[in-house]
């Protein structure tokens, strides 16, 4: 019925909480690095489909993002995270939420320099109400020199569900890493493009002890209306020293986000 109303085909939603899932290491072989590191970088980066991988790479391995810690993204294909972990020698762990009108599949992801001990997919309330769309969040436990950080990889729905849904997709991530250790990132596309959207994320997630560790970086996506700021990274029990947006060409329509926090577990 859905269908004939609307004219839009349904998404392939992939409900099973355990995948699929894909993972690999590409890490140099070898123990890992024993010297405690003096801070750790964060990125989130959507990739627009995952159509410009190369491009994406590039972007990935120059200054600011070269040499990240922890790249959280978004809008991936399996083949394209294994490119890209490949090539900058990263371990990953990748699930998709659904499959694209193309056939091609669309997830999450975490890639890290660090072991990931621990993984885990969180289905987000409130699909499309037109495609009827699943969003997720991928959970990933980074291990950094013994200490472990819960990192996700968040893709919040467009503003098309509401601002309500949104927060409430937000809502079930946060509940989805609560209690599992004090140190805690949250990075992604929050689409928060409409108005006071934003501002009320940004009280959810202060509300919930997290501080807004991607504070005053400017918008991240140019649009036809203007600049957006829809790419955030929230952070529990780390302190950011310094925050910014790489809005060189980067393959995607988002500029990547990063935050370098000091490492003081």
């Amino acid at each position: 019925m859905l269908v004939l109303l609307t004219g839009c085909p349904l998404a392939e939603n992939y409900t099973d909480d355990a995948g699929p899932r894909y993972s690999g290491d590409h890490r140099p072989p070898g123990p890992v690095a024993t010297e405690v590191p003096s801070s750790v970088t964060f990125v989130a980066f959507n990739l627009a489909f995952s159509e410009n991988v190369t491009e994406a790479i590039t972007a990935l391995k120059r200054p600011p993002l070269a040499g990240a810690d922890v790249i959280a993204m978004q809008e991936m294909d399996a083949p394209s995270v294994d490119r890209i972990a490949k090539e900058l020698g990263l371990t990953y762990v990748y699930y998709p939420a659904s499959v694209q009108v193309d056939g091609g599949d669309f997830g999450n992801a975490v890639l890290s320099r660090w072991p990931i001990t621990e993984d885990w997919k969180i289905h987000l309330p409130h699909d499309d109400p037109y495609h009827q769309r699943r969003r997720i969040a991928v959970v990933a436990t980074v291990d950094i020199q013994g200490s472990l950080v819960q990192t996700v990889s968040v893709h919040n729905a467009t503003p098309i569900v509401g601002l309500g849904g949104r927060l409430d997709q937000t809502e079930a991530l946060i509940d989805g890493v609560d209690g599992r250790g004090p140190l805690q990132v949250i990075a992604g596309d929050f689409n928060t493009s409409d108005p006071g959207s934003l501002r009320q994320t940004v009280k959810l997630f202060s509300d919930r002890g997290y501080q807004w560790a991607s504070q005053g970086v400017g918008d991240t996506v140019d649009s036809v209306i203007g600049g957006l700021p829809l790419d955030s990274i929230f952070s529990r029990g780390l302190s950011p020293l310094e925050r910014g947006v790489d809005r060189r060409p980067s393959g995607s329509d988002h500029y990547p986000v990063w935050v370098r926090f000091a490492w003081q577990p």
